[in-house]
């Protein structure tokens, strides 16, 4: 990886910290979100979980930029950005593929406003296009065309909606990649990518995230 941005001195450390700041406050952060009462609504409960980076691991993240490196992904769209741990590995894959877009998405203000610093101090800032808000209405407008990856990193719920928006500029042969499908709720989803009338061939895949294994989805869309 000598001549990959990922592999980047200063992209390098600027992971680690955000890794290390993780691991140091994500559970005290989280009080405000597990005091929440049952009948938190989910924008409530993101909005408490406004400091939590809810991050890909490197594991995962390196299978990103590998995914978006071997499609010669050119557009990706992500949702949810939270710190831009993710985008830092999808923008280093599309630099090194010579140029284009992540188009990501992020509700709260403040996680946007501190992933585009990271994106800054990445080196990234330019390959990266910021759309802050419901992801639902900010992907409506100015739809990107001719999708080579959509990642799917935000509300667990929102999956399905969001892949019926966009599945269509999702280009054949374009990669969809799904975190955390171990969550509750996302069994109609996974049963829907899975099921190759729909159009996808799809595999799950765990990786290691400390003492975790998160489990992941990996689809191309035929």
């Amino acid at each position: 990886m000598k001549n990959s941005w990922l592999a980047n001195q200063k992209v390098q450390t600027l992971l680690a910290s955000l890794y290390k700041d993780s691991a140091d406050n994500d559970a005290a952060n989280r009080k405000e979100a597990n005091e929440l009462p049952d009948t938190a609504t989910s924008e409530e409960f993101y909005t408490a979980m406004r400091k939590v980076y809810m991050a890909v691991g490197s594991d995962f993240g390196n299978m990103l930029y590998a995914l978006a490196r071997a499609t010669k992904a050119k557009t990706i769209v992500e949702f949810g950005t939270s710190f831009g741990v993710s985008t830092i590995y999808l923008a280093a894959a599309i630099k090194d593929n010579g140029g284009g877009k992540v188009i990501t998405t992020e509700f709260h203000p403040e996680k946007a406003a501190k992933a585009k610093q990271n994106l800054t101090e990445a080196g990234l800032i330019e390959y990266v296009e910021f759309r802050v808000g419901d992801a639902l209405q900010t992907l409506k407008q100015d739809k990107p065309q001719n999708v080579d990856l959509l990642f799917l990193d935000g509300p667990k719920g929102m999956y399905m909606d969001v892949l019926k928006l966009m599945q269509d500029q999702l280009r054949s042969g374009g990669i969809l990649a799904s975190d955390n499908t171990d969550h509750d709720g996302l069994q109609d989803y996974l049963a829907y990518i899975r099921n190759t009338d729909n159009g996808y061939i799809s595999s799950p895949i765990h990786t290691k995230r400390g003492e975790r294994h998160p489990a992941h989805e990996v689809s191309v869309k035929v």
